[in-house]
């Protein structure tokens, strides 16, 4: 027997949108992506096949009801089917492999403030920024705090600057 939750029928409606338009937009909700990725930020998803996929890009992959959003650390060629080796950027440890039947879609922008950029790389310095962040969970609520703070300013000056422009 299944339980029906207002979780599952969201995952299960945004599966079928990656699958029928091919794009999705979707929100980050968890840490395990810090510098990267900001809880909030806004992200483009597009559908692709496994076989499309490089080593460093970032992904979507859903595993035992929940969503994932972690870099590709790793492409296996194990026949019949390529599968995936992924980490989040502030963890420690390599996801348990990525199958075909998991992945969904490789993440293409994400949007800071009014624009929408490419996902950064992970830099040796980001790796060691998430690693900071992760295990120091004062550091972690001071950063996360900082972010909402920056946003917000970032969100009013954008808001003023659309107010204020003249009319053609």
């Amino acid at each position: 027997m299944s339980v029906i939750t207002s979780a599952n029928c969201a995952r299960e409606m945004a599966v079928e949108v990656l699958h029928s338009s091919g794009c999705l937009q979707m929100q980050v909700t968890g840490a395990s992506m810090l510098p990267t990725l900001w809880p909030g930020e806004l992200l483009t998803i597009q559908a692709q096949s496994l076989d499309q996929v490089q080593p460093s890009e970032v992904v979507l992959f859903s595993r035992e009801g929940r969503f994932f959003i972690h870099r590709v650390v790793r492409k296996l060629q194990i026949r019949p089917e390529a599968r995936l080796i992924t980490r989040g950027d502030a963890l420690p440890s390599l996801d348990a492999t990525v199958f075909p039947i998991e992945f969904l879609g490789k993440i293409v922008s994400v949007r800071r403030g009014d624009r929408d950029i490419p996902v950064p790389p992970c830099s040796r310095w980001r790796r060691w920024i998430g690693l900071a962040l992760t295990f120091s969970v004062r550091l972690r609520s001071l950063a996360l705090r900082w972010h909402t703070w920056r946003s917000r300013e970032s969100n009013s000056k954008s808001q003023l600057a659309t107010e204020e422009a003249p009319l053609v």
